[in-house]
């Protein structure tokens, strides 16, 4: 059962989802505010499994929450809460860290089933981040009938710096937009499977951003 520690903008979506989770089965609600930097020490000293965080908080913003967890002895993983996937701070804040988002409208409603996705370590990307994350690493989509063949989960061969060729064909077919189950289905896997394969990707995004960093 994941331990989690709430971050939200507005006081009332605040107790909202507070109040969801406190009555929800298979998560632990550890904490909650709507300031980071009245959060930071708290969590340290918590150390829940994850945080769950709006893109914007009162005082901060959520590639700062990123950069300030990944400085902390236990790294919880980062929850990105947005109303919409197309904010341009989403895909900067899994770039610096955070590891999935969620799609939330302030009721709280498929957050339980997203928390427990990410403790799994799974994770989702719709075809607009799908198709920054192929430029952020450089590369082209894979031909669409490469990318749709049961043989394309198994190639290793590299295809990047960092990322190897079933993982552009993966981001391929997510940029085309065919959903989790539809690729299942081409692949012959689990969705679940594709939704870890996803959540790694995202790590390698870490990867590339800290070594753009140091460059």
């Amino acid at each position: 059962m994941p331990t989690v520690f709430l971050l939200r903008l507005s006081d009332t979506t605040l107790q909202r989802t507070r109040s969801l989770l406190l009555q929800a089965r298979g998560v632990e609600l550890a904490g909650s505010a709507s300031h980071l930097n009245d959060a930071l020490q708290e969590i340290a000293a918590l150390a829940p499994d994850i945080v769950a965080s709006d893109l914007r908080l009162m005082d901060s913003h959520a590639m700062r929450v990123a950069h300030e967890l990944g400085r902390l002895p236990v790294r919880p993983q980062l929850l990105l809460l947005t109303p919409t996937a197309d904010d341009l701070q989403l895909f900067a804040a899994l770039s610096a860290g955070a590891n999935a988002y969620h799609v939330d409208d302030g009721s709280g409603t498929g957050l339980v089933a997203a928390l427990t996705r990410l403790h799994e370590r799974r994770a989702m990307l719709n075809p607009q981040l799908a198709r920054q994350a192929l430029a952020a690493f450089g590369i082209e989509r894979s031909p669409i009938v490469t990318a749709r063949q049961p043989s394309a989960p198994l190639d290793a061969t590299p295809a990047g710096r960092q990322i190897e060729q079933a993982s552009r064909h993966l981001l391929t077919l997510l940029a085309q937009g065919l959903l989790l189950a539809e690729i299942a289905t081409l692949w012959k896997l689990e969705v679940a499977e594709i939704e870890r394969r996803i959540w790694r990707l995202v790590r390698l995004l870490h990867v590339r951003s800290r070594e753009l960093l140091i460059a």
